[in-house]
């Protein structure tokens, strides 16, 4: 009787071992892509943030604001990313439906290393971009 209960017990100590390991890998992974998540999410949010900035001071603008000023604006957005001036492009094109207005075209892009436990890390390139109509 002795010998089958420790028997038992050690059974369940290695099934228990492999059920806890997929687990917390399957864990790890799940926290792994919500951050990739977050981190996408902001990328667009200072996108955005910078388009509406560039769209209010644009070129004819009483106060117009330079392409190193809109960076800035996408890289207080996001500040826990640390962003910089070489992840952000800021472009003015014509816009195609209104000959006469310009649109401005701000790019994020930004590398997100995935680490999981016990698997290859994997970076992740994410680039959005916003385009806006400037209202002057």
């Amino acid at each position: 009787m002795q010998r089958k209960l420790h028997s038992c017990a050690a059974q369940t100590l290695v099934e228990f071992t492999l059920v806890a390991s997929l687990f917390l890998l399957i864990l790890f992974a799940t926290l792994q892509l919500a951050l990739a998540v977050l981190t996408y999410n902001s990328i667009c949010f200072a996108a955005q943030e910078a388009a509406r900035y560039a769209m209010v001071h644009g070129p004819n603008s009483p106060n117009p604001a330079t392409n190193t000023q809109i960076q800035q604006i996408a890289i207080n957005a996001a500040p826990s990313l640390n962003l910089s001036a070489s992840n952000i492009t800021v472009n003015w094109v014509a816009d195609p439906n209104l000959p006469s207005k310009q649109d401005v075209q701000v790019q994020v892009s930004y590398s997100y290393p995935i680490q999981i436990p016990f698997v290859t890390q994997v970076t992740a390139n994410f680039v959005t971009t916003s385009q806006m109509l400037v209202s002057q």
